[in-house]
């Protein structure tokens, strides 16, 4: 039979174990994003930005109930990542801190719906973008080592593409930015962009249009929200198009452009649907192309409607 002192003792540790099990979970999660960055430094490790909305957003809950509440992330994702939330409650009121501090970062990193995961490096800089994800925490798990893997192999190219020259490094830099778009990473490559223009100056190796054209179609967007000229930006697309023939998923994009413009801007259904036909015909295998086939379908069908049919849902689509 057990003493009083040694049930006491026993109490004590049970307490101990499970007031550090508690403690582990509790803080697993950190909502300050400077000390999060401090602690990834040290421990060599990348970050996990969970931007949420806890007392509101259904997909937040979700996420968070089948992966992130779940022994097997919580257990594994600490490997590689420091987590951190930045929520945005409506119904409860953070410190003044932090609410100043999550509204800072949602807009440094362009956050427009919840949830958003952003992966940074310790240096805070993106380079991958994902969200919800039906499946389980080895789904989730999976789908990050991926975009990890894709991410340190981005990082061999560039100290790759730093002992090269001319085309070949401006090859290794477009590899290096391939791989961190295909992980949704939205974060700004401009500077490289233009690097990659500069060393194909030819265009020969087909870089300088890759990187140059979606540059143009920024431009002529920025124009055309500002003069709201629709005339004008579609003659300035007619221009670009022939020039982006050998990247058919750009050309797909000027196309769509257009017949954005043309359907609602200018309400001419007609034109539009002869751009819609061109956007399919030159990338026809892509994603925006298959669903090309369905829209133009319905249009065709909803001769009424055409004014107010949105090729957006396709145009988005073609970004990705």
């Amino acid at each position: 039979m057990l003493k009083m002192k040694q049930v006491l003792l026993i109490g004590l540790l049970l307490f101990f174990v499970v007031g550090s099990v508690g403690a582990t979970s509790d803080n697993l999660w950190q909502t300050d994003f400077a000390a999060a960055k401090a602690q990834a430094v040290k421990e060599k490790k990348l970050l996990l930005l969970d931007f949420t909305g806890s007392d509101w957003c259904g997909w937040c809950t979700k996420l968070k109930q089948e992966v992130f509440n779940r022994e097997l992330f919580q257990k594994e994702v600490i490997k590689d990542f420091v987590l951190v939330e930045l929520d945005f409650p409506q119904k409860t009121q953070l410190e003044e801190k932090l609410t100043q501090q999550n509204k800072v970062l949602s807009k440094k990193y362009g956050i427009t719906g919840f949830p958003s995961i952003v992966l940074v490096d310790a240096e805070g800089v993106e380079f991958a973008r994902t969200g919800y994800q039906s499946g389980g925490p080895q789904v989730y798990l999976d789908s990050l080592k991926g975009f990890v893997k894709n991410y340190q192999q981005s990082q061999v190219l560039k100290k790759e593409a730093e002992k090269l020259d001319g085309v070949k490094k401006a090859e290794k830099l477009d590899q290096a930015i391939t791989l961190l778009v295909q992980n949704g990473s939205k974060y700004d490559y401009s500077a490289l962009s233009d690097e990659i223009i500069a060393l194909d100056k030819d265009g020969k190796a087909g870089l300088r249009v890759k990187y140059e054209l979606p540059q143009k179609l920024s431009a002529i967007e920025a124009q055309l929200n500002q003069d709201k000229d629709f005339d004008k930006a579609v003659a300035e697309l007619d221009k670009l198009a022939p020039t982006a023939a050998s990247v058919p998923s750009l050309q797909q994009q000027v196309y769509l452009f257009q017949a954005g413009i043309l359907i609602k801007g200018k309400g001419d259904k007609e034109a539009g649907l002869k751009k819609l036909e061109l956007a399919l015909l030159a990338a026809p295998d892509t994603k925006t192309g298959q669903q090309l086939v369905k829209f133009i379908d319905r249009m065709k069908q909803e001769p009424q409607s055409g004014a107010e049919s949105k090729p957006e849902a396709a145009t988005e689509e073609s970004k990705k």
